[in-house]
């Protein structure tokens, strides 16, 4: 394009040239014509007077002609700087109304209309990726994972709002990681993915108090690396929780068979084992299976209570109804122990349960005061309404329970004292599946003790919504006697007041 314009304003020069060249040899001619005593030196004079009239003339026109194509340039140049700038909008006006002999040179007028649509395409694309940005922004920061990328020289490019909460504060971007970050394990993945160039895992346990994260660290194309956390917390957590179960019920298991085992290997080793050792050996053996029956079978109720198929035929049941069905139902063991069963009444509230599933809470928790209420020789029991719940209570005034032991007291095979649990046919799941019931219900459950004055266990379960009371129809001419009649049938019958007794 450069060549097309010199060539184009040579030819432009060359024609200038030959126009005052040609006026030259015509004023010559006529001044020749005109005056017969011409000579040389009048001849030279009017030579040099034409030449320095053509380059009067000239000069202005190249003048003009120069600063015309220079402006354009110019704008050419101006454009250039707003682009390098990031002024994406910025655009060549390439319309020109002016007339003169460069004022439609194809040539720029090209170049500057494909300037244009060059910043038209940049603004474009800069738009895309911007808004692609930000979607990969948001999706980041939607992942539960903690993700945070690093350039080659280990400093933090980006970090996603799921590693600003775990770490607590604002990561800002072109500091290094370790100001954040100190734990050596995932810094050890971040500099195994920038030097060897492959994808590094490993665990960190020091970026939260009490929490595990499995590490991933992939370098970039471009360099640098791409560090992902997942929380690893739960998962941790059940299988340390899965290796103790498995432990507890190996242990369970392994105590009475022993026993079994010993009794039995005596009975074959003596040919004639007396009637009497015989009897006592055989009923060792009985309880010690009858221990793993219980044992066998609190486990199959823990395992349903804990399925995700688990289900609860709620129902609603009036609370002072469930109290007295569990206090009829365990009266007998209580009166054979010696222990008194006092109740402390009952509201008459509705409340959504599944009747048989509450009845093995409460038998649950009354077998547990019966352990330890022979010192204080009574058990209360009773209930009482809250704003949307209906608290119901066991308490016991045995030796309490130690406060280091109330926040894991209803943990699987957790045990305050591990002797008189077992010597007892304890197997220590019995809390254990009364909480997973409790809280099936939506309720809560917890324990208070104080040592030397016995323990309270407390469970809720949300009250029934209220019936939707049915309009009225309107009333029909001659069917008040009848109306009146049916609603003295459907008039409910008045529950009996609650009282405090006591079974002994």
């Amino acid at each position: 394009m450069t060549s097309k314009i010199f060539l184009r304003l040579l030819g432009l020069f060359l024609t200038l040239l030959a126009l005052f060249t040609l006026v030259s040899v015509i004023v010559l001619r006529l001044f020749l014509a005109y005056s017969n005593q011409a000579t040389l030196a009048v001849a030279s004079r009017a030579a040099l007077l034409l030449a320095i009239t053509g380059i009067v003339v000239a000069i202005p026109v190249a003048a003009f002609l120069a600063r015309r194509l220079s402006a354009r340039f110019l704008r050419v140049l101006n454009f250039a700087r707003r682009i390098a700038d990031g002024d994406l909008s910025a655009r060549i006006n390439s319309l020109d109304t002016t007339s003169g002999p460069l004022s439609g040179i194809a040539e720029l007028s090209s170049m500057e209309a494909a300037l244009n649509e060059t910043a038209v395409r940049l603004g474009r694309d800069f738009s895309e990726l911007e808004s692609g940005r930000d979607e990969l922004a948001v999706m980041l920061d939607s992942m539960q994972e903690a993700v945070v990328a690093i350039n080659s020289a280990g400093l933090v490019r980006w970090s996603n709002s799921v590693l600003q909460g775990i770490v607590g504060s604002q990561i800002a971007p072109g500091r290094p990681l370790v100001h954040f970050v100190r734990d050596p394990e995932l810094l050890a993945c971040v500099r195994g993915a920038l030097e060897r160039r492959e994808l590094c895992v490993g665990r960190a346990s020091l970026v939260a108090p009490g929490r595990v994260f499995e590490v991933n660290a992939a370098p970039l194309p471009a360099g640098g690396a791409l560090v992902v956390l997942h929380d690893v917390t739960s998962i941790e957590a059940a299988q340390k929780s899965r290796r103790e179960f498995v432990a507890n019920v190996s242990h369970e298991l392994r105590t009475p068979l022993t026993s079994i085992q010993g009794y039995v290997e005596t009975l074959i080793e003596d040919p004639h084992p007396s009637p009497e050792m015989t009897l006592e050996f055989l009923g060792v053996i009985l309880k010690n299976t009858s221990r793993m029956n219980r044992l066998t079978e609190d486990l199959l109720a823990l395992a349903s209570v804990e399925s995700p198929d688990y289900k609860l035929a709620l129902q609603p049941v009036r609370a002072n109804v469930l109290l007295q069905d569990a206090i009829d139902s365990i009266g007998g063991i209580v009166v054979d122990s010696g222990v008194q069963l006092q109740t402390a009444g009952a509201p008459d509230a509705v409340v959504m349960a599944d009747p048989d599933a509450i009845h093995q809470v409460f038998g649950n928790l009354m077998e547990n005061a019966l352990k330890y209420a022979q010192s204080g020789k009574r058990i209360r029991a009773g209930a009482r309404l809250l704003a949307s719940e209906v608290q119901f209570t066991i308490q016991d005034f045995g030796p309490g329970i130690g406060s280091e032991h109330l926040a894991r007291i209803f943990e699987r095979f957790y045990r305050v004292d591990k002797a008189r649990s077992r010597e007892s046919g304890g197997t220590g799941l019995g809390l254990a599946i009364v909480k997973h019931i409790v809280q099936a219900h939506g309720g809560r459950i917890w324990a208070e003790s104080e040592l030397g004055k016995g323990a309270s266990f407390h469970f809720t379960l949300p009250l029934a919504p209220a019936p939707i009371t049915a309009p009225q129809p309107q009333a029909v001419p001659g069917s008040e006697q009848a109306a009146s009649a049916a609603s003295t049938d459907a008039q409910p019958t008045a529950a009996p007041p609650t009282h405090a007794t006591t079974v002994s």
